[in-house]
């Protein structure tokens, strides 16, 4: 899958659809053989935060997971060993300045491996954001959301409100 770095991220429904969004929700790091992309040094941390986000991801966000065989066209092309098997089916949720950032779980690995610098406002925010699927988390997503909810509810969320569409009605 691949969109240009801070284009309208429209890859699926739910919160992956930017018209679910009070704010623009922006693709980065959607990368694939052969389409360009920045290369160049990143901030000192940033690979490891967004490595650590990818796993914080798949822990409390397993039903945004997006799961099967994926392999790193880059490394295929460069004749190297893709991760995998499956790997990159995380989607991270950064919160902007009056946007909301979209990235696949693999931006780590294109970003260490690959060279990829994304854009700086990026950069920023994923340096600024606090501990993925925390309380202050979600606050942030709230305050990049206009102050409005988002679309983006943890797998106990989903759970709990399954339960209340279960429940007879009297």
């Amino acid at each position: 899958m691949h969109f240009d770095d801070l284009t309208l991220c429209r890859y699926h429904s739910g919160p992956f659809d930017p018209g679910n969004w009070r704010v623009p929700l922006l693709a980065i790091g959607w990368l694939e053989h052969p389409n360009e992309f920045a290369n160049g040094a990143v901030s000192n941390g940033l690979v490891s935060i967004l490595h650590e986000m990818a796993v914080r991801a798949g822990d409390l966000y397993v039903h945004y997971c997006f799961l099967g065989m994926h392999t790193c066209s880059l490394c295929v092309a460069a004749g190297s060993v893709s991760p995998g098997p499956i790997w990159s089916q995380e989607n991270l949720f950064v919160p902007g300045r009056n946007v909301v950032y979209l990235s696949p779980g693999g931006v780590g690995h294109y970003v260490e491996v690959h060279s990829y610098r994304p854009p700086q406002e990026y950069v920023d925010a994923v340096l600024s954001c606090p501990a993925y699927g925390s309380g202050e988390f979600c606050d942030a997503l709230r305050t990049a959301n206009s102050g409005q909810s988002v679309p983006l509810l943890t797998q106990e969320e989903m759970r709990r409100e399954f339960e209340v569409l279960r429940r007879p009605s009297t």
